[in-house]
Formats: C-alpha cells, structure tokens, sequence
C-alpha cells in the first residue's frame, strides 16, 4: 500500500463516518456521539490486544486525538445550535492551517515553482471542498443568502477547523518525526477523542432512552458503525503519513486534504444510497480533483 492509497482509504472511511452519523436515529445527538467515540477506543484497545503490541504512551498522537476531540465537539454544539451551515465548510479550511503549521515549523525545502504551483494545488483544492461542503445546506446559493455575521458562528468555524489542522499536524509528527507505531498510536490518537468526550459529555449531560437498546431496528446500531468508520479512517490516516517520502512536504499536505474531506465520498454514498443529488457537490469534487492534480505536478518537479 502507497501513501495516496492509504490516504484515499481514510478519506472513504471518514465518508461512511459520515454517512452512518447522518443516518442516525437518536434523538440526543449527545448519547450518540459518546457512543461512536466509545467504540472507537475500544476498537483501538482491541487492535493493540490483538496484535500483542504492549501500549507505550504518544504524547503527540494523545494531542492529536484531543485536537479532533475539541473539532467534534465543536461541530457537535453547532449541530446542536442549527449552525450545521459552518461544519464541513469550516473543515476544509484546517488543510490550510496544517499547511502553515508545517512551512512554519519543518521549513520544507520547494523552489520559487512549487510554492506557487502548491499554494495554487491548495487554494483550489479548498475552494472545491467548501463549494461541495455547501451541498449539505441547500447549495451555494442558500449558504450565501443565509450568511450572516455571528461571534459563534465564527468562533465555532475556528475552532473546527483548527481543531481538525492540528489533529492532521500531530497525527504527522507522531508517526513521522516520533517514530510511534502506527497501532499504538492510533490507540492514543482515539484515546484524546474519548477524553474530550467524557469531559463533554459530563458538563452537557447524557439522556438514556430504553428504546436504544432495541437492536431489530439497524438503524440503532449506526453510531457503533460510525466509531468504527472512524477507527479505520484513523488507523489510515496514520499509515499515509508513515509511508510518505521526500522533503517538500507535499504528500503530506494531499494526505490533510484527503482525511478532512470525507464530504467528497459522503457526497456519493448519499446520491447511490439515498438518491440525493446536488450540483455544488460534484462540481466540488472535480475541482478537488483538479487541485489534487496540481499538487501531484509541484512533487514531481
């Protein structure tokens, strides 16, 4: 397995985390995301027993998985304040922040070329992700009619896409720079996701209905079937970075492009399997696409 594979994987990963947290039933949106977390860390722990891997703690993964603790709790509160509208928009932005945070801190080494060809790759690659992101309000059109300046709304958009930067950025130097295993790490990066959790879930409150446990229904069991999504899409994610090569940095940056844009393959489980089409949403992955394209042709300089 090729780094881009391993990244595309996580990015079809993340989209069927998307898919099955869509087609949820709870009615508390709090219970179900303790659920999917719950299950994630738990598939962590078992991986690790399964493989005999004695567990040896990762500062950085640990941080990770906190950063995209605070993102989903971020985007939890705005689903839970109808501010849905920021959520994917806002993630397709924390490409950007990683890419920053590595020019900044590992300096990569890219000639005058490169940088504007990558700075290009990016700037469309974003574009497309938050024209495809519009798709799950109504289109683009709606989005911008419903716009408005809001102190929450913003703050909520920061911290979701700063989150997701820094879980891609510390996810990287786990793996990468720190040499951690990727099932250990994987387990901490899940672990800093449940931590946030627990602590949400204690200070929000969490309402149990017995109607939860009636398994006949498939669609009770689809926030286990989203923690596992996730799981795997961590458990990808982390093997991207691992397998990637050279200095420039640019593979690295396709793989945060690629695992925070689980919009894309949502757009298409949700046309296949639930008949929704929107024009914002394909136009959007081909101009990813597009984007994608041109960062392959900055590498290979």
């Amino acid at each position: 397995m090729n780094w881009l594979t391993a990244a595309i994987l996580a990015t079809l990963s993340f989209g069927f985390f998307g898919l099955f947290d869509k087609l949820s039933t709870f009615q508390d949106p709090v219970l179900s995301n303790f659920i999917i977390y719950l299950t994630t860390v738990v598939s962590g722990l078992v991986l690790v027993l399964i493989r005999r891997k004695k567990i040896i703690f990762s500062k950085e993964a640990y941080i990770s998985g906190l950063f995209a603790g605070v993102a989903g709790l971020s985007i939890l509160y705005a689903l839970l304040s109808n501010f849905v509208i920021i959520v994917f928009p806002f993630v397709s932005f924390s490409s950007v922040i990683f890419f920053f945070i590595i020019m900044f801190s590992e300096k990569p080494k890219l000639s005058i070329n490169q940088k504007v060809l990558v700075s290009t790759g990016i700037i469309i690659s974003v574009i497309g992700l938050f024209v495809a992101s519009t798709s799950t309000v109504g289109g683009l059109y709606s989005f911008l009619n419903s716009f408005r300046i809001d102190s929450n709304f913003f703050l909520l958009g920061l911290l979701i896409s700063v989150g997701c930067g820094l879980w891609s950025f510390f996810s990287f130097v786990a793996v990468k720079k720190k040499n951690a295993e990727i099932i250990n790490a994987n387990f901490w990066v899940l672990a800093g996701c449940f931590t946030t959790a627990l602590i949400a879930f204690a200070i929000i409150g969490i309402s149990i209905s017995p109607s939860i446990f009636n398994f006949q229904d498939v669609r009770n069991i689809f926030p286990i079937f989203s923690g596992l999504a996730i799981f795997s899409g961590s458990v990808f994610t982390l093997k991207a970075y691992k397998i990637t090569t050279g200095k420039s940095r640019i593979q690295e940056t396709v793989v945060a492009i690629l695992t925070n844009a689980e919009i894309l393959p949502l757009i298409f489980l949700s046309y296949f399997i639930l008949n929704e089409f929107t024009v914002e949403g394909f136009v959007g992955a081909f101009t990813v696409f597009i984007g994608l394209l041109i960062l392959n042709y900055a590498e290979k300089m």
